[in-house]
Formats: structure tokens, C-alpha cells, sequence
């Protein structure tokens, strides 16, 4: 009786030690790694929850003047003299778009249903780079949310959107210069793209590769872009031309130790690195132009030519007729060409139609280089015929205000009577001898060219590729083409698939982890094992399951892996997750046959991954 007694008090008394050795006070805090910036740079702003794990990311509300994107968690556990203790954290990036001093509120996390709430933080945003030394002391009091001081200079004065038109009346059709100017100062941006200008009513020429130069404009230096097209009104009356969009990514700096690290410190979080190694991160931007008003006029009534077909610019127009000697019944090609500046799909060289005494076939046109190519086949019917009638091409000048016409031919020709003793024979479309039926007529199947000479000459039942070896040469050359085309797409689809990339290098740099992970357990190095494993273990979910290495945590790969995974496996998971967390902080507890315990299941884990998640 008296032993179960000292039992008795003796477990009480090791479940109160536990108790004062698990307990910790939760605490709320939000701090920023630097609190005076300059435009083109960004802050990192830190939510940490100390003494609770299974909590979700604080709403931030938005605020003017700011980009604040959530970047992701990280867990930190920590025993100190006996004492456990946990903390979460929550990064966020934070990216200013003007000048001036700005308030995040004071956030709240509920946790238990008691709330916790954190102090306001204080940025200020400054123009000139070198003016970010100096901090603002966190807690200073300002408005909630809102701007102290009026901004004067922002984001998009350093980097912006221009649309440059000549004019703002115009013709229908009339070619209309366009500048899209792309203006950078004191910041650096990348993977620019083509801007994007898209309207109804409006016809919109390919956008060649810019030119790009230097110029100061009111006493600041600007780098510019510039993108030249031509833009076709297609409507007539008043029309709102851009904005003109482009698409860019922003190369903000950042502090090299962004926040602290969820496994404690190190020489290079010290501040003398921290002065001399910065990182950069691209924001996505996306930049638009103002808009502008076109009034599109119509073309006049007055002098309008019987034949204009409704080119509008400035036009060379050539046309010529070969051979110019034929037999009765030889063909005779038209060869045009159209150039110029105007909308060349709007214009249509002036085809034959029909004409009297000449067997007239369909025209083959070819838009190409800014031109427009027409050959035409004409055949005569007659030896009396001494010419081709001439044509015209008419369009509308607008920088004249009046239409102009440009006329080539008559074109003279010489026809012969045909050698065949004379006499021709006439083919009318439509008409068919007494007693057979009418029989269609297909245009440009009726020319037969006679080849002037035989060509080579192959005994009968020969020919090359006929031969085995053509055969064995063209399947090797399939092959090769088939090698290559699948080496390219495979290349093509890491370079743009990043989720493909990523997969396709997990296992590979798992394999490494596990090799070097391998080498400390047989040198038994427990604290550099236990950090490989878990370095290992973090880098091969963060490839395979697309996440950045803040993200992966205990909670985030079981949300993402539920369901897809039976619970053994999701048990395994959190193992290791808790044993990497709880060794790595006291390794004197661990024996050899632990570590390769460990290692057998990260191996294991790793290999049922690969073949489980496709």
C-alpha cells in the first residue's frame, strides 16, 4: 500500500515536470526585415505564432500603396535546456507601388477561441536607392491602414506604358504609324514580351523587334523600348484605339536572410554577409497604355474610279504579258505586282475577267513581303489579234485627299496560226456535240506542257528505289528524325513546363541526398545524417508535389497527398516529419540502428512515391 502511494505521487509528480517542461505561452508577432525601402526593391514581412502548430495563414487586408503576396509557412522546434518549443511562421512578400509611409494593421489569429493580436507595422517607400539606410522603429503610431504623407513619386513612374499616334482623323483603310513605347528608369525588368494591341473595327499590322535607346526627359534617364506597327481602320466613325497591353516580370532586390531561418541561424545570416550578397525575385507586372480616339472618315464619292476596289496609301503598280509571239492556242502569262504602304490585304490587282477573243483562266494570287503577286494565263483564239487590253488599278491617296489611277498596257503580241495545218479548234465552255452529255469544264487542267527533253534514261525494271539500301537509308534517316524530334520535345518541355521539370528531377537529386545520407550513417554523424534526411526528404516533396521548400510542412503534403495515398503510408510521412523535427534538436538520444531504421524508410517512402504519384 505504502509503494503504491510513492508511486502515485512520484508519477504526478513527473507529469507536472512534463507539463512545465511542454508548456509555452502563445505569442503573435509581425515584424519586416527592413522598413525603409526604395522603389524597385521589396520587403519580407513575418507572421510568427509561438507555442501553436495547426493554424492557417492570417487574412492580411489589402493596402493602398502595397503588393503584399503570401510566399508561404515554416516550422520551427527547438529544445533548450530541457524546454520544447514551437513556433510557425508565415512570410509574405511585400512589394511597394509609390512613394510614401504606410501602416500594415494590427493582425489577429484566433487559436483556441482566444484572440491574439499583433502590433502594426510601418513601412516608408522612398524614391532614391540611396537613401534606404536608417529604420523606422517598429510600434511608431500611424493611421490603420492608411497613407501618412502624400506620394509624389510611384511604380509607374518608373516603369511604364505609352501609346503614340500621328494623327486623330483618318480614312477608312488609311495606313496609321503606331509607336508603343515601353519607358524604364531605375528599376530592371525581364521577359518583356510583345505588347498586345487588339480592337474592333481596327486591323493591326505584326509587330516587329523593338528598337531600344536611351533618353533623358525632364531631367530623368529613361530607358525605351520602342515597338513600331501600322494600324488599319476598317470602320467607319468614331473609334477608341488601345490601350495596348505588354507583359513583363519586375526584378525586385531582397535581403540575402529574408526572416529567420526555421532551423536557427548561421555565419551567413550574419548582417557584415548580409551588406555585400542580395537575392532578386521576379513579380509578374502588367503595364496598359491610355487609350485614344480615332475619327475615321469615309472615302469620297467625288472622282471615285469604276474600278477602285477600296485601296487606300500610296501604291506602285507593274504588269507585264510573256511570251509575246505565240501560236493560236498557246498560253500567254500576265505577271503582276502590287507594292506600296496601305493595308496590301485590302488591295486586289485588277484580274481579266473576260476578254473578247482570248480564253481567260482564274488568277493565282500570292500576298508576300508587304506585296501582292497575280499570275494570270491567257489563251488566243485568233491569229488577227495584235494585243492584250491594258488594265488599271485605282486607290485613294490620303495624303492628296483625291483618288489616283495607274494604268499599264495595251500589251502588243504577235499570234501565228497554229501548225497543224491551219486550223483551229474553238472549245466553248457550256456547249457539247449532238447526242453527249455536257461535260464540266475544269480550269487550268487543260494546258499540257511537253517536256523539251527526255530526261535520264534506266533499264526497265530499274530504278533506285527500288534497291534494299534505299530502303535501310530511309529508315535510318526516320529513326534519326524521330530521335531528334523526341529529344526536342522533351527539351522543349523542361524548358516550359516547370510542374514537368521539377518531377523529373526529384528523384534524381533524391538519389544524391540518399548516397550522401548513406556515407554519414556509416561514419555515424547523427546530426549531419538527421540534416540530410530531412533536407532530402524536403527537396524531394517540394519537386514532386510542386511546392516552394517553405511549403513543405507536415500539413501541407498530407492536404496534398489525402486520398491519394492509403493511411499507412500517410503515417510514414508523418514520421518523418516528426522524427526530422525532434532528432535534429537532440541527437545524444539516437543510436545506429535508429538512423538506419530512418534511412530504410526514407528510401522506402521515396521509392512507393515514384511509383504511386505519376
Amino acid at each position: 500500500m505504502r509503494c503504491q502511494r510513492i508511486f502515485s505521487i512520484i508519477l504526478c509528480g513527473a507529469v507536472l515536470c512534463a507539463k512545465a517542461v511542454f508548456a509555452q505561452d502563445i505569442r503573435f508577432t509581425a515584424e519586416v526585415d527592413q522598413t525603409k525601402i526604395a522603389l524597385g526593391s521589396s520587403a519580407q514581412l513575418t507572421l510568427t505564432v509561438e507555442g501553436a502548430q495547426d493554424i492557417q495563414p492570417p487574412a492580411i487586408s489589402p493596402v493602398d500603396g502595397l503588393d503584399i503576396r503570401y510566399l508561404g509557412p515554416a516550422t520551427r522546434v527547438s529544445i533548450v535546456n530541457g524546454q520544447y518549443s514551437t513556433s510557425k511562421s508565415f512570410m509574405y512578400s511585400i512589394l511597394p507601388l509609390k512613394v510614401g509611409r504606410f501602416t500594415i494593421p494590427s493582425l489577429t489569429i484566433d487559436i483556441t477561441g482566444k484572440t491574439y493580436p499583433s502590433e502594426p507595422v510601418i513601412i516608408e517607400v522612398v524614391d532614391a536607392p540611396g537613401a534606404v539606410a536608417g529604420q523606422i522603429p517598429q510600434g511608431q503610431s500611424a493611421g490603420e491602414g492608411a497613407q501618412e504623407e502624400e506620394a509624389t513619386v510611384s511604380l509607374q513612374d518608373r516603369v511604364f506604358l505609352a501609346l503614340k499616334v500621328p494623327k486623330d482623323k483618318v480614312y477608312l483603310n488609311e495606313p496609321l504609324p503606331v509607336k508603343i513605347l515601353l519607358f524604364i528608369s531605375s528599376v530592371q525588368v525581364a521577359d518583356v514580351r510583345f505588347p498586345e494591341l487588339s480592337q474592333a473595327g481596327i486591323d493591326v499590322a505584326k509587330i516587329p523587334q523593338p528598337q531600344q535607346y536611351d533618353q533623358v526627359i525632364n531631367g530623368v534617364r529613361y530607358h525605351i523600348a520602342e515597338f513600331d506597327t501600322t494600324v488599319y481602320p476598317t470602320r467607319v466613325g468614331e473609334l477608341t484605339l488601345g490601350p495596348a497591353k505588354l507583359e513583363c516580370n519586375l526584378v525586385v532586390r531582397t535581403s540575402s536572410a529574408p526572416g529567420r531561418s526555421p532551423l536557427g541561424g548561421g555565419v551567413f545570416n550574419d548582417d557584415f554577409f548580409n551588406s555585400f550578397f542580395d537575392r532578386y525575385e521576379k513579380r509578374p507586372l502588367t503595364l496598359q497604355s491610355k487609350t485614344t480616339t480615332l475619327t475615321v472618315l469615309p472615302l469620297p464619292e467625288e472622282g471615285k474610279p469604276a474600278g477602285f476596289t477600296g485601296a487606300v496609301g500610296q501604291f506602285h503598280f507593274e504588269a507585264t504579258a510573256s511570251p509575246s509571239e505565240v501560236n493560236v492556242g498557246d498560253p500567254i502569262t500576265i505577271k503582276m505586282n502590287l507594292a506600296g504602304k496601305g493595308n496590301i490585304k485590302a488591295a486586289t490587282p485588277p484580274a481579266y475577267i473576260r476578254v473578247e477573243q482570248f480564253k481567260v483562266y482564274d488568277p493565282q494570287i500570292k500576298e508576300e513581303d508587304g506585296s501582292k503577286k497575280l499570275e494570270q494565263v491567257l489563251i488566243p483564239e485568233s491569229d488577227q489579234l495584235t494585243q492584250i487590253p491594258g488594265v488599271q488599278f485605282s486607290y485613294f491617296d490620303p495624303s492628296l485627299g483625291r483618288y489616283q489611277t495607274i494604268s499599264k498596257g495595251p500589251f502588243p503580241i504577235t499570234v501565228h496560226k497554229s501548225p497543224a495545218g491551219g486550223q483551229t479548234l474553238k472549245v466553248v465552255a457550256g456547249e457539247s456535240l449532238p447526242g453527249q452529255a455536257l461535260r464540266p469544264e475544269v480550269l487550268g487542267q487543260d494546258i499540257v506542257f511537253i517536256k523539251g527533253s527526255p530526261g535520264d534514261f534506266y533499264p526497265i525494271g530499274q530504278r533506285f528505289y527500288t534497291s534494299p539500301l534505299f530502303f535501310v537509308v530511309i529508315l535510318i534517316l526516320f529513326g534519326l528524325w524521330l530521335f531528334l524530334f523526341v529529344m526536342y520535345q522533351r527539351t522543349h518541355k523542361i524548358e516550359t513546363d516547370i510542374v514537368y521539370a521539377r518531377r523529373l528531377r526529384a528523384p534524381r537529386e533524391a538519389r544524391r541526398g540518399l548516397n550522401e545520407a548513406r556515407h554519414l550513417l556509416g561514419v555515424k554523424n547523427t546530426q549531419k545524417f538527421y540534416d540530410i534526411v530531412f533536407k532530402t526528404w524536403q527537396g524531394y516533396l517540394g519537386n514532386k508535389l510542386h511546392l516552394s521548400p517553405g511549403e513543405v510542412t507536415r500539413e501541407t503534403v498530407q492536404a496534398k497527398l489525402a486520398g491519394r495515398l492509403d493511411e499507412r503510408r500517410l503515417a510514414e510521412i508523418r514520421k518523418v516529419f516528426e522524427e526530422s523535427d525532434a532528432v535534429r534538436y537532440a541527437p545524444s538520444e539516437i543510436n545506429t540502428e535508429m538512423m538506419r531504421e530512418s534511412y530504410s524508410r526514407l528510401e522506402r517512402l521515396i521509392d512507393e512515391l515514384e511509383r504511386l504519384i505519376k
